[in-house]
């Protein structure tokens, strides 16, 4: 699924089957090492743009960067770039917050996602000067977690509810189109890929490894041998 907002010569073009953003056929994702898709394509200008179908900052800044497109420039400020891996971020109220609870995609399907991503690219195209944002929590950060059972010692979140995985980060985190596997310490990083390759190997599943995270696609497979319904 995908669809595409254009401005004179520059293409933005949303698609459902990318996990980061593609430029010249060439695909940028976050990966083990950590390295953000900001610093990756920070020298990349072009006219046409493919990204995940989402608000996430991680991808839409960088796309707009590399199409010339202006935004305000808190979104190059290095905390708030960084704050993909830095869980703490989000313990405080910022503006990057209220974004977010204006324009997040992170719960809503793919087929309802577009209407949400256009205001969210408007709003940041048109406000390069001032950010008509107040410094606010992330409203889910204020929500109660929801513990749906263990697997190898891990906690198992319904990603729905809450944030957990912002909270504590460590656990496996079911949303509505991944399941995430994570520890917010260096030192257990490993333990997640062991648990990713051990989970990748009973479900037939392959999944993309991220700094001390992995994803899966949410599956009936995989979902049914954590014992989920």
């Amino acid at each position: 699924m995908q669809f595409e907002i254009s401005q004179p010569s520059k293409r933005l073009i949303f698609n459902s089957d990318l996990r980061g953003l593609r430029v010249n056929g060439i695909e940028y994702v976050s990966g083990k090492d950590g390295v953000l898709i900001y610093d990756q394509t920070m020298s990349l200008r072009t006219d046409e743009v493919e990204l995940q179908m989402s608000t996430n900052t991680s991808t839409l800044i960088p796309a707009l960067r590399s199409l010339g497109i202006p935004y305000n420039s808190y979104f190059d400020e290095r905390p708030v770039v960084e704050s993909q891996n830095d869980i703490t971020f989000y313990w405080n109220p910022s503006k990057l917050a209220a974004f977010y609870n204006r324009f997040s995609t992170d719960e809503l399907d793919y087929q309802d996602r577009e209407p949400v991503i256009r205001r969210a690219v408007d709003f940041l195209s048109s406000n390069t000067d001032h950010l008509p944002l107040q410094e606010e929590f992330l409203a889910r950060m204020l929500e109660p977690c929801k513990l749906l059972g263990f697997y190898q010692g891990f906690p198992i979140f319904d990603g729905s509810v809450g944030f957990a995985k912002l909270q504590s980060r460590l656990g496996i985190h079911i949303d509505s189109e991944t399941i995430m596997v994570s520890t917010p310490l260096d030192r257990y990083e490993s333990d997640v890929y062991e648990l990713a390759e051990l989970l990748s190997k009973e479900a037939g599943l392959s999944y993309s490894q991220k700094k001390n995270r992995v994803l899966f696609p949410k599956d009936p497979k995989l979902l049914e041998l954590l014992g989920v319904e």
